[in-house]
């Protein structure tokens, strides 16, 4: 019989317990071995997240320090093996983009230690950006030694085949969605707690311009009928949102909550009959994927998005778009929307079917087995 497919993962974005669930899948659903490596404290850009936080008594979750905590590309482990002394990895899989130093670091380990082993990376990247040495050295080397590469959008292969990498690349997001935890839930205490008036409008994301924040505000001002406002998030806008709202007639309209917890937005999503994403492109960025258009149509919330990026890529035919940057087109597909509930309603459940048939952690963690079956039975 053979035994199990050791896999160490290498990432800062399971430092947190949450956000292990998809491994959780992968371990219950197949013969594998996993260990994830993960800093010890991690500064995000809202909280510093420790490690001591999110104990795991499920998975094999190994906490180590690092130099640059809270710098993607820039940090690095303080350990002169990452484990590979003890557990020697079959497949060695790093979710820190092609330019980082703990793939570099991880890379440079893997030829002392474990050097049959296949090596696989993740990249969001969906813009092509100026590197500085040494992280161009450290973007050719990891390259040059990646057997295979997962990418969070379409944008980001691209971008790698643009590069010159010529190995699978194979395209799904970084994280998958709990079904149970997203799903429809009326929450009445919550409306009445937010005093939500008519149908809701609802935006989860920073409060930044190429957010589109702020041009959802000066479309709602605009709208014909009994509607509220709620931005859910925070940012360098949040002031200037409250002063527009006073100025446009509409601050007894709109609803501002900050930086809720990972564990409240269900019930936050589940007070909106629609969620809007208005993103737009800016020079140095674009948006990677958009998790909250699949929390919102796992809880059969119909979703508004531009055509920016991956955006219709991830609504597909479950929901609605609209031209990037083109308030107006904004405004008439939100006039419409929000007059129409009997189309609002036939789209909640096209928008969760589609999250089930895949954006879930089931079907990510079966996508990732995919991938790891294919890269074994390469030479």
């Amino acid at each position: 019989m053979p035994r199990p497919i050791n896999v160490l993962v290498i990432s800062h974005t399971y430092i947190t317990r949450i956000g292990r669930e998809k491994w959780r899948e992968l371990a219950r659903l197949y013969d594998v071995n996993l260990k994830i490596i993960v800093p010890s404290v991690w500064k995000d850009y809202l909280f510093t997240i420790r490690a001591v936080d999110h104990a795991d008594n499920e998975l094999d979750v190994t906490a180590l320090p690092v130099a640059f905590s809270g710098k993607e590309a820039a940090h690095f482990y303080k350990s002169a093996a990452l484990c590979m002394r003890d557990f020697t990895p079959d497949i060695l899989h790093v979710e820190e983009g092609t330019d980082a130093f703990s793939y570099f670091q991880a890379l440079v380990y893997r030829r002392v230690f474990a050097p049959k082993a296949k090596t696989l990376f993740f990249t969001w990247m969906n813009f092509e950006k100026t590197l500085q040495f040494p992280f161009t050295f450290f973007e050719r080397f990891n390259l040059i030694r990646s057997d295979a590469a997962i990418c969070g959008n379409s944008d980001a292969r691209d971008i790698l085949r643009k590069k010159g990498y010529e190995k699978p690349v194979h395209v799904m997001p970084l994280l998958g969605l709990d079904a149970e935890l997203f799903r429809r839930r009326a929450q009445p205490e919550l409306a009445a707690e937010l005093d939500l008036r008519g149908t809701v409008i609802g935006f989860i994301g920073r409060f930044v311009p190429e957010k589109g924040v702020m041009n959802l505000l000066e479309e709602f001002a605009r709208l014909e009928g009994d509607y509220t406002l709620l931005l859910i998030g925070g940012g360098a806008l949040e002031a200037e949102l409250r002063r527009r709202a006073e100025e446009l007639g509409v601050a007894e309209r709109l609803r501002i909550v900050l930086s809720i917890p990972h564990a409240e937005v269900p019930k936050y999503i589940n007070v909106m009959d629609l969620l809007v994403l208005p993103s737009y492109t800016v020079p140095h960025w674009k948006e990677q994927f958009g998790q909250v258009l699949v929390q919102a149509m796992a809880s059969e919330v119909p979703v508004l998005g531009s055509t920016h990026a991956e955006i219709p890529r991830v609504i597909g035919d479950a929901g609605f778009t609209f031209e990037e940057r083109n308030w107006n087109d904004l405004r008439a597909k939100l006039q419409m929307l929000l007059g129409d509930a009997e189309l609002r309603a036939a789209y909640g459940p096209k928008g969760r079917q589609r999250v089930l048939d895949h954006y879930t952690n089931t079907r990510i963690a079966e996508k990732t087995w995919t991938v790891y079956q294919e890269l074994l039975s390469t030479s």
